[in-house]
């Protein structure tokens, strides 16, 4: 069976997709947005209204499409083979699992470096970053915390663990509250 992050590499038919579907949706929507206004502006000068460019122009978005479709699902292979989050699965999972025992045995620190570090193999985990806003909520720190869910809020994941958000912004909120007040 193939795996999660290969599938992406079939999304390359058009630029932008492969981010879209790993959950980099702004990023996604911006590549293929610049990708369609480009090709359009090919198609449109090449076939509708050839009068309006030169041919060395038209020739030159041509060019402009093709080294963009090429720079992107390019992109996209060094992206599943280097980068996606599927690689750091093993290091994820150890992380989580010291981060826990961390946690339980009060070593705050250790595990709020743990649970960044999973942050930054993947950014989009919604899981560890409930667990660091609740960290960070637990020593103190409202203000790093309600970030945090900001963040929270935006990852793909999110939708799924909608109530655990909210309810945590609200008692953050309410600290931050009585910690101003």
């Amino acid at each position: 069976m193939i795996s999660k992050r290969f599938r992406v590499i079939g999304l390359v038919i058009w630029p932008g997709l492969p981010q879209i579907w790993a959950g980099q949706v702004g990023f996604g929507l911006i590549l293929g947005l610049f990708f369609t206004l480009i090709l359009n502006a090919s198609i449109v000068s090449q076939w509708v209204y050839t009068d309006l460019l030169e041919a060395r122009p038209r020739q030159m978005l041509w060019v402009l499409s093709i080294l963009i479709y090429t720079a992107m699902a390019a992109w996209t292979v060094v992206w599943v083979c280097w980068f996606h989050p599927e690689k750091f699965e093993k290091d994820i999972d150890r992380l989580y699992r010291l981060s826990s025992e961390s946690y339980l045995q009060g070593r705050w620190a250790e595990s709020r470096s743990q649970l960044e570090q999973v942050v930054a193999l993947n950014p989009s985990d919604t899981e560890a970053l409930l667990r660091l806003a609740r960290l960070l909520e637990r020593t103190g720190q409202v203000g790093l915390s309600k970030r945090v869910l900001v963040q929270c809020r935006d990852t793909p994941g999110a939708a799924r663990w909608i109530w655990e958000i909210e309810q945590m912004v609200q008692r953050v909120t309410n600290l931050e509250k009585t910690m101003d007040g």
